[in-house]
Formats: C-alpha cells, structure tokens, sequence
C-alpha cells in the first residue's frame, strides 16, 4: 500500500500557498543553501569579511591587499606588483592578526599572496592593470657632449655613444 496524501492535505495546502504569497526575503534561502553545501556560519563570516575588507586592513593595507578568496586555513590575496607583494610578505603577520580578529577566532594559519593580472578582488575592486613603458620612436637630439671626458674602455661610454648617435661606441 502507497501512503499518499490527499490534495487538501494542510502540508499540500501549504505548498501551494507558498507559491503564490509575495516574494520571499533572500537572507534565509541563502542560509539554507550555505548549511546545505556545509560550513554555513563560516562561510557567511568570510562574506562579511570581504564585504568589510576595507574596515578590517585600515587604509595603510586596504590599497596594497586585496582579497581573492580563501583555501583551507590559507588567505588568498592579491598584488597588483612586485614591490607590493614584497611589501605584504612583510606584513603578513600583521594581516593575520587583524583578520583573525574579525573572524573571532583562529581562522587562517598562513597568507598565500599573488599578482592579480587583471583579477577582480572579493571586496569588489579590480585591479589595475599595468601601464606599458612607452619607448621614444624618435632619435632624441643627444649631441654625446659628454663623450670627451669619458673612459672609452667603459661600456657605458659605448653605450652611450650608441646612444648618442656615434657609430656603436667603438
């Protein structure tokens, strides 16, 4: 024997009221979803973390880091260039303990920090992207004046005789 409810059921009833009532508030569907995918209140704790980004590294850091996400106990963080991921290695102690705060707890043991190449950041800047060095196309009008009071064994002077329009500097 198959238990089947009747269509005028309350749970039935219920049902179909539910689709045809006004929208429903996002908040608690997106908590649903994020307990059935696992890591519910974390997970919901990192979005406000990336929403808060800017609150929680100060404005010192909020230019240099920006945030990309999260892998295990690592937090992923963007650099637009060398020298600013030179200056976050030095600083990942700091970035640590201010976002751990946040969290409330030990949340990240480590910081991985990468070039963004054009990446979007979670606190939703996007990355600049690298202005290219523009060479001149034109001969410059280096007249090599200072070309007498050098050695010509120096490389530089060969270059710069080069430069100057003096043959290749030999």
């Amino acid at each position: 024997m198959i238990n089947a409810r009747p269509p005028d059921t309350p749970s039935a009833k219920n049902a179909k009221r539910d689709k045809l009532d006004a929208p429903v508030h996002a908040t608690p569907v997106l908590h649903a979803v994020l307990n059935a995918l696992g890591g519910g209140p974390e997970r919901e704790r990192l979005v406000q973390l990336w929403n808060n980004w800017a609150m929680v590294m100060g404005p010192e850091l909020t230019s240099l880091a920006l945030p990309l996400g999260a892998r295990r106990d690592l937090l992923l963080i963007g650099a637009e260039d060398a020298m600013t991921m030179q200056e976050l290695h030095l600083q990942i102690d700091e970035i640590l303990q201010r976002v751990n705060a946040f969290m409330e707890s030990r949340f990240f043991s480590g910081v991985n920090i990468a070039l963004l190449f054009k990446k979007s950041a979670l606190c939703g800047t996007r990355a600049q992207s690298a202005v290219p060095c523009a060479y001149p196309t034109e001969p410059s009008n280096s007249t090599g004046c200072f070309l007498s009071g050098m050695d010509m064994a120096s490389p530089v002077t060969r270059c710069y005789a080069a430069f100057a329009g003096y043959g290749d500097g030999k």
